[in-house]
């Protein structure tokens, strides 16, 4: 008489398990982790205002290795300050610009990096470049 509970509770284990299952493999790595805040955070960009479309960051000169992410991180202090005033949508942006920087201080440890900067970019070019560096350097690591 206990076997029917048991086994109604593993199939209803089993069920709830295959409907929760990803459609693609999680992410293996922080770099990946990153990358993904960043790609929302890209797509997110597009609901906002005009003025905030037209805001301006410096793209780090060089970037090569893993410590230059502190360098892109240190441009975003003043974005999620800005996207405050911004609508709904911006919140959603501000999550992952918190996600990012908690991600990259994982990554990083206290290290710090001297950063040079190139030039100054709207916003969604900003993060297109990013993704491009956090891409390059995840084909590195495999």
């Amino acid at each position: 008489m206990s076997k029917v509970p048991l086994l109604l509770c593993v199939a209803l284990t089993l069920a709830v398990l295959a409907g929760g299952a990803p459609t693609s493999p999680p992410p293996t790595s922080l770099l990946e982790y990153l990358l993904l805040d960043l790609q929302e955070a890209h797509e997110k960009l597009s609901g906002v205002s005009e003025r905030m479309k037209r805001y301006e960051l410096y793209v780090p000169s060089r970037a090569r290795s893993i410590a230059d992410l502190q360098c892109f991180t240190k441009e975003l202090h003043p974005v999620a300050d800005a996207l405050k005033y911004e609508s709904r949508e911006a919140r959603y942006i501000q999550d992952h610009i918190r996600n990012i920087n908690v991600t990259v201080n994982r990554l990083m440890g206290t290290a710090t990096t001297h950063c040079q900067y190139a030039v100054k970019i709207k916003i969604r070019g900003f993060f297109g470049e990013w993704i491009t560096f956090c891409q390059r350097l995840i084909h590195l690591t495999r």
